[in-house]
């Protein structure tokens, strides 16, 4: 069969299921779902997205997926997949993709009255952004199915009341951030969906643009000073790949535990979360710092013994490397205090912790990134994480 009647087919029964929704139970849902895939499989092809269809299927007809997680994730994927087919002599295939899929998410939430527009946001951003990072992998269709449903479900479950005007807010400025970032090549398309999905969590969970410039500051240190001597760097074999452009796993890795901590705080609103947020952001700036900084340093020792290495070695440190640690530490526990992220007390936690937490860096790099154990992003996530939990243990020890 044509594969362009094929996609049609597809998204007549995609329709369909939508439209029994109201009509039907979750039970005969999941079996029509099963239907499909079946069909998916045998008839169009299309094995990994019909598995990943085959087990969001099972897992609304036994009750555990709400029916939202499951049809709204299909009929994005193949929707925006047929509006950018029709569109490709265009160009600009993820604009029409996005375009196609945010039609999808809208049309289906309407029509089963449970529109949410955070909900629609983060599903769309989150498509696009597992678009962009596996569309060279036979399993993304599979991969982003599921995490797409998977990111709607969680937030189903949060049941988290926004202020659709900060939303807004954040949608407009988050994405203008993104834009501006890429055109001036500091970050590539999936660091755009990042910053942007990062961002609008940060701003519509804490209500407060304050956290979102924290992160910012971040990044916007870490950009300058990647440039910073970057020939310098080059020369010894030091720099940022990618002319310094930084993609999702920069961003999950240094602000993945920052947003998490975000979440939980406008949950709950307990300060601790606000301790665990500046001690990773603290640690990520610090490490940066450390790093495009200290690698110009002419004697850089080992953390673990103390001998000399070459510039740029993971594990070494300097003196030099040591104090832009500091320095960028102390930057977001001003901007925390300063922003009235936290009280003074847990800015001043936030520094120390920042600056432990990109020591704890260089001991990962020397003892499990340099044999290969872990790389770059793994080691960042781990010690932003602890340079974290640092900012906890302390916060709990002051009686904070």
């Amino acid at each position: 069969m044509d594969a362009k009647y094929v996609r049609i087919l597809y998204l007549v029964f995609a329709l369909a299921l939508v439209i029994a929704s109201r009509f039907t139970t979750s039970l005969i849902l999941g079996i029509a779902g099963l239907l499909l895939s079946l069909i998916m499989y045998f008839v169009g092809k299309t094995r990994y997205f019909a598995i990943g269809v085959a087990i969001l299927s099972i897992l609304a007809a036994i009750g555990f997926l709400p029916l939202l997680a499951l049809l709204a994730p299909i009929l994005m994927i193949l929707l925006g997949e047929g509006v950018r087919v029709v569109f490709r002599k265009f160009g600009h295939d993820m604009v029409f993709f996005g375009i196609g899929s945010i039609v999808a998410i809208i049309f289906v939430m309407f029509y089963m009255g449970t529109f949410n527009l955070l909900i629609c946001a983060i599903a769309l951003l989150a498509l696009l952004l597992l678009r962009s990072i596996l569309k060279n992998r036979d399993d993304g269709s599979l991969l982003s199915l599921v995490g797409v449903s998977m990111m709607i479900f969680l937030f189903l479950e949060l049941e988290f009341p926004v202020d659709i005007w900060i939303l807004v807010f954040a949608l407009l400025l988050c994405a203008a951030f993104g834009y501006f970032a890429y055109k001036a090549r500091t970050i590539d398309i999936s660091g755009v969906f990042s910053a942007v999905l990062f961002g609008i969590l940060l701003i519509t969970f804490t209500r407060s643009i304050a956290w979102f410039l924290a992160v910012m500051a971040f990044f916007i240190i870490g950009s300058l000073f990647t440039k910073f001597k970057y020939a310098r760097k080059t020369e010894l074999g030091v720099a940022q790949s990618k002319g310094g452009r930084r993609g999702y796993l920069n961003a999950f890795s240094n602000a993945g535990v920052g947003v998490v901590a975000s979440i939980l705080f406008g949950i709950t609103g307990n300060p601790i979360f606000a301790a665990l947020f500046l001690g990773s952001i603290a640690t990520a700036t610090g490490d940066t710092l450390a790093s495009e900084i200290g690698v110009l340093s002419k004697n850089p020792r080992m953390i673990t013994t103390m001998k000399h290495c070459k510039p740029g070695q993971n594990g070494g440190v300097s003196l030099l490397g040591e104090l832009a640690c500091l320095a960028g530490s102390l930057i977001i526990g001003v901007i925390g205090f300063v922003a009235g992220i936290a009280s003074l007390p847990i800015c001043l936690i936030a520094v120390f912790a920042g600056f432990i937490g990109t020591n704890i860096d260089s001991l990962i790099g020397a003892l499990f990134e340099n044999k290969g154990w872990v790389g770059n992003a793994g080691t960042n996530l781990i010690a932003t994480l602890l340079g974290g939990l640092v900012a906890i243990g302390l916060f709990i020890l002051f009686g904070l």
